[in-house]
């Protein structure tokens, strides 16, 4: 059974036994106060009837005793016609008896100077019957009188099936209304129940979808936690997910480019294990396993860069743009000079910013030797600083090829070159641009390419000063 299925059962079954209870429970008082008030102005008109039973009683005594018996029979038909029956006698001796005869005995009547009334069923009604002695004299006189009080009763009755009548109506309505409430109050919870199953089944893009006005209810709060919650985990598994691709990606670029150099390391090993060589051809075989071990040292050593900067922050010193500059053009200039490329630093403002010195000076020199490798001969590469609003820009200038934008969506990817036959030529690896995106995000800098094909391109690394 559902929880608001127990809920709409436990609060009707309240409802209806503290509305019928109340009920029962008011109208048994009211019925109480009410007889009692009945039974108050019978005993009044019964205390009359004795009353003036007894004086005549007294008066017949004193003149002619032998009368009292009619005196009785007097009272007993006189009253009868007003609805009430008495019962007259002396001893055992009965002067007068017009009482309905009752279905249990009467008790004896009280001493003198009481009174004793009880309910009695004569027939198919109820009567009243009020017991009581005369005073003396006559002695031993006893009076009962019934009033016929049926009607008390069945107004009664009518009026307990008109007031339970009127509860089973309140109770069909109170019974509706409360399961349109539990119903409606417990559906966004079932909605929030399918979503919960839907993201335990792994689908996180699942939503409770309630907005508005019923963010302010619990079950509101509820569905945005909910939802943030899903939208959390979504995004979570999508950065997982990405960042499982991205290392499966560069285990299968680390295999790829392992395979080249190590096939012709093989290569020339075995061709100068078998083979007859002279000493030039065996220099010469040897310097290409050499070249080859130098590749896939360097590999490893920017692979161990890589993974000794991803999620670490750089040590943060002041560092002076202008020095760094100078010193990041004077390590390229041989490099590009040997292909016949100029490096210079063309403008350099006096800034600070904060970082490893020796980390930022690899990053600007592997953007210069870059942008020295996309320039042909007489090729110029240019580095500048100048101060911004809250920061500092650097930037490396080429007016080599240039690219087009599908390469420079894929710059920083391990392993990719734009020109892969130039690249291998020259001994890359592909892994100097994902350094330098290492290394400027271990700063809290922003590195960002711009590029034209024909004309050449920029790299600029924003820094935060403030």
């Amino acid at each position: 059974m559902k929880f608001w299925q127990k809920a709409y059962i436990l609060t009707l079954a309240l409802f209806l036994l503290a509305l019928n209870g109340g009920i029962a429970v008011v109208l048994s008082v009211s019925q109480q106060k009410a007889f009692e008030a009945e039974c108050t102005g019978l005993l009044a008109r019964q205390h009359i009837v004795a009353q003036s039973l007894a004086e005549d009683a007294a008066a017949v005594e004193a003149r002619r005793p032998q009368a009292l018996p009619r005196l009785g029979e007097s009272y007993a038909g006189q009253y009868q016609p007003k609805g009430i029956f008495l019962r007259v006698a002396q001893g055992a001796q009965v002067w007068a008896d017009t009482l309905p005869q009752p279905d249990a005995p009467l008790p004896e009547p009280p001493p003198a100077g009481q009174r004793l009334h009880t309910v009695r069923t004569a027939g198919e009604w109820r009567f009243l019957y009020v017991l009581a002695m005369l005073p003396a004299p006559p002695e031993g006189v006893s009076v009962v009188c019934a009033f016929e009080i049926e009607d008390f009763f069945v107004g009664w009755a009518r009026i307990y099936r008109v007031c339970f009548a009127g509860s089973a109506m309140v109770s069909v309505l109170m019974a509706g209304a409360l399961y349109g409430v539990l119903r409606g109050l417990s559906r966004p919870m079932e909605r929030l129940a399918a979503v919960a199953g839907r993201i335990a089944e792994g689908d996180y893009s699942a939503r409770s979808g309630r907005r508005g006005r019923y963010q302010k209810d619990e079950v509101g709060q509820l569905s945005a936690a909910l939802d943030g919650m899903a939208a959390r985990v979504e995004e979570n598994i999508e950065e997982l997910r990405e960042a499982a691709e991205r290392k499966q990606q560069l285990v299968d670029n680390v295999a790829h480019e392992l395979r080249t150099p190590l096939t012709a390391v093989r290569g020339y090993a075995e061709y100068i294990q078998r083979a007859e060589l002279t000493g030039e051809e065996r220099f010469e075989a040897a310097q290409y396993i050499v070249d080859e071990a130098g590749r896939l040292a360097a590999m490893s050593e920017r692979l161990l860069q890589m993974a000794a900067l991803r999620g670490e922050q750089a040590e943060r010193q002041p560092v002076f743009l202008p020095g760094l500059l100078g010193r990041a053009a004077r390590t390229a200039a041989p490099r590009a000079a040997a292909r016949g490329v100029t490096v210079a630093v063309t403008k350099a403002e006096e800034c600070t910013v904060l970082g490893e010195e020796a980390l930022l000076e690899s990053l600007l020199v592997n953007l210069a030797d870059n942008a020295a490798k996309a320039c042909e001969a007489g090729g110029r590469v240019e580095l500048a600083a100048q101060r911004v609003p809250g920061g500092a820009v650097v930037t490396v200038r080429d007016n080599g090829r240039g690219m087009d934008a599908g390469t420079l969506a894929h710059l920083g990817d391990p392993f990719y070159r734009p020109d892969k036959a130039r690249s291998r030529a020259q001994g890359g690896a592909g892994l100097g641009l994902s350094l330098c995106y290492q290394i400027a995000k271990s700063h809290g800098a922003l590195l960002k390419f711009a590029s034209t094909p024909g004309v050449g391109t920029t790299a600029a690394v924003a820094f935060k000063t403030e």
